[in-house]
């Protein structure tokens, strides 16, 4: 049935940030604060964190970077240049090129080039009626006139179709299934089989477009039976782009109970998975199919292969051993360590895999952390829950550094107690005495 978009709004879903919706609902709750390994003597624990001398780098200057190509791209869309517009987007579709925190550009630019439309379906869904000096209709119009002009031009119909899949989230909202209005349900399929349409016209293979492929399987949540098609739809992407651990980690939420699949599934994705690109990751891959999923479901530490999930983590800092990637590794092994104290300390099981998790956290302080990066340890204290909005940049870096002080001095604590102080430098770490 075609949707009449004019029908009143029955209820006010809140509009998840496009991209990465998906991996938001089933974030892991942070309902108390991480344990933490109390020191014996009386000094405070916060006295002996502050003998930890370890470089804060704050990032802002990635945050400022990936405003800048949103911005640019919305710009280009502001004054209709959809021909430089589409060359840059195809460009950097080709070229695999990620900002410095890993997010690929092109999907920076497509977010940019829709972002008034999507802003605009925003307002009027939580406030019943269009913004002031907007409207919304209009947008989603000129958005199919403009692909009209264009038919066979994949930038633009990538543009136009994460237009509908994000105005579909936004009538879906986050609520139970159970609690879903008809009118919700029907808005978020409607465009969701638009989007679909529009992509239709494209074939990723052939255009070697990752892109056209993640877009793919971000449609997932609007098709009859995703979990016919989730495996083999996340093999075509990481197949694509085998360098971006980004479309991994998300084939491992995807995997999750929660959404289409299983644990045991999960973990013979990630072996698939590991198996195909061992000559770029080693075992990295299987690391990173369960990277998010072990934090928001902790209940795969009973099905993870630990050792082979800790040489994965090796193999990856080996391959990137950058201060990004090694903050961005502790602070998951960290978290993933914190979830199974948490789990397994009223049981008494699960010894084996806490040794591990400690030992690799402790391992990647040693050989690969030299300074701290706030912004991912601000993310992963929330499970990695990227598109939250409701805590600030300034925040979110404060309650990072804390999280990672916090974190970076564990495997220290005795020698603090002793009265050393532990210095990390670019060559490694030194410990002096008082």
């Amino acid at each position: 049935m075609k949707f009449d978009f004019s029908k009143p709004v029955l209820q006010k879903p809140r509009l998840p940030e496009p991209l990465k919706a998906l991996m938001r609902k089933f974030s892991a709750p942070q309902d108390s604060a991480p344990l933490a390994f109390l020191p014996e003597s009386g000094t405070s624990e916060e006295d002996l964190i502050e003998r930890v001398k370890i470089p804060v780098n704050n990032a802002t200057m990635r945050v400022k970077a990936d405003n800048e190509v949103r911005e640019n791209a919305q710009f280009l869309a502001r004054q209709e240049r959809w021909d430089s517009l589409s060359e840059r987007i195809r460009m950097a579709d080709k070229t695999r090129d990620t900002t410095m925190q890993g997010t690929p550009v092109v999907d920076l630019m497509l977010f940019g080039a829709r972002a008034d439309v999507v802003s605009a379906a925003e307002h009027a869904l939580l406030h019943g009626k269009p913004a002031k000096g907007s409207n919304f209709f209009d947008g989603i119009e000129d958005f199919e006139i403009v692909l009209s002009e264009n038919p066979d031009d994949y930038a633009i119909a990538l543009i136009v179709a994460h237009m509908h899949i994000d105005i579909g989230w936004a009538w879906r909202g986050t609520v139970p299934e159970a609690e879903l209005k008809d009118t919700n349900r029907e808005a978020f399929l409607a465009h969701f089989t638009r989007a679909s349409e529009i992509l239709d016209g494209f074939c990723a293979h052939e255009l070697g477009s990752a892109a056209l492929t993640a877009a793919r399987c971000a449609l997932l949540p609007g098709s009859d039976h995703p979990g016919d098609r989730v495996a083999d739809d996340f093999e075509d992407l990481i197949d694509l782009d085998p360098e971006n651990p980004r479309h991994m980690r998300a084939l491992g939420t995807y995997m999750l109970p929660q959404w289409y699949g299983d644990l045991p599934a999960l973990d013979l994705q990630a072996r698939r998975t590991a198996a195909r690109t061992f000559d770029l990751w080693g075992a990295g891959a299987y690391a990173w199919v369960w990277f998010d999923a072990i934090l928001a479901d902790p209940n795969g530490l009973a099905h993870i292969d630990i050792d082979y999930f800790v040489d994965g983590i090796h193999d990856i800092l080996e391959r990137q051993p950058d201060q990004a990637t090694a903050n961005l590794v502790a602070a998951q092994i960290y978290c993933a360590w914190q979830a199974a104290r948490q789990r397994y300390r009223e049981s008494g099981s699960g010894s084996v895999q806490l040794a591990s998790l400690r030992t690799a956290f402790e391992a990647v302080v040693h050989r690969s952390l030299r300074e701290v990066h706030p912004l991912i340890w601000g993310h992963a204290e929330m499970g990695f829950d990227n598109g939250v909005r409701s805590v600030s940049i300034e925040r979110l870096a404060q309650k990072g550094r804390a999280f990672a002080m916090n974190a970076v001095a564990q495997p220290f604590m005795k020698n603090l107690e002793q009265g050393l102080t532990i210095h990390f430098g670019p060559d490694g770490i030194t410990e002096i005495q008082p």
